[in-house]
């Protein structure tokens, strides 16, 4: 797989400080960002796709929320669960998410380093935001774990990927990367500039023994215009072509549904 472009801080380094977590959490999540907005398209999906899985499903079922962050995720899934973990490397950013839910248990630690975080099989794991963070060489290996630690046959993994180099994004990606190519590694890094293509994405999770059963893109209209007087007009059309299958492989955010190889 041709890896992204990635920075030299460490995703396990960049959320360290306190002052990163609450940039993280008061910019890049602000009430009106670009980012709280896609969210906001993406929350009835994955309300769909818990309701349909737990249908006909007796037994208790078990999430896990991996690189949990600021308790984004799992604060909105928990309720429709019957007992959810999160879990992410940075204490700063678990202590945040300890602030927002209600029953979910949350540790912070390296899942690599102890697999023992995970002690059980979960019905349905997600991972939100992880794929362009984390350095590329360790993206397949975590992957991997949680194939170790999702059920078989039926468990379901939802992943994104919240950068699509073949969306309007790229090049605004490429145009901020040359402005920045003198900057130190710390603040390019903060700049999130990492990118995947759909066909990157789909052999990463491939050779991480998923299987892909469904693929859901949000967001076709470019960052950019949400900051100008077309604000309105972007978010009515990415509204409008949300989660349609004709643009999903030319949408910002991609979202893949997976369930384990069986074997793998």
């Amino acid at each position: 797989m041709k890896a992204a472009p990635s920075n030299v801080v460490s995703y396990a380094s960049r959320f360290e400080q306190a002052a990163a977590v609450e940039s993280y959490e008061q910019q890049e999540y602000s009430p009106k960002s670009y980012a709280t907005f896609i969210w906001q398209l993406q929350q009835p999906v994955l309300k769909q796709l818990l309701s349909a899985f737990r249908q006909n499903r007796p037994q208790p079922v078990r999430l896990l929320d991996f690189a949990c962050g600021t308790g984004r995720i799992i604060s909105f899934l928990e309720p429709m669960v019957d007992s959810a973990d999160g879990v992410d490397i940075s204490e700063q950013m678990v202590d945040v998410a300890r602030t927002k839910c209600q029953k979910a248990r949350l540790l912070a630690g390296d899942i690599l380093a102890q697999p023992a975080l995970l002690p059980e099989p979960y019905d349905i794991i997600t991972c939100f935001r992880f794929v362009l963070n984390v350095e590329p060489t360790l993206r397949s290996k975590a992957l991997r774990q949680l194939r170790r630690s999702i059920r078989e046959p039926d468990g379901l993994l939802l992943v994104n990927v919240h950068g699509n180099s073949r969306s309007l994004r790229h090049p605004a990606v490429l145009w901020k990367r040359w402005r920045m190519r003198h900057a130190t590694a710390e603040a390019k890094a903060q700049a999130m500039l990492n990118e995947m293509s759909p066909d990157e994405a789909r052999q990463l999770l491939r050779d991480s023994g998923f299987r892909i059963v469904r693929q859901i893109g949000f967001g076709v209209m470019p960052r950019t215009l949400y900051r100008t007087p077309f604000r309105s007009l972007a978010a009515a059309t990415d509204r409008f072509l949300s989660g349609r299958g004709w643009c999903k492989d030319y949408s910002v955010d991609l979202l893949f549904v997976c369930q384990p190889c069986v074997g793998s």
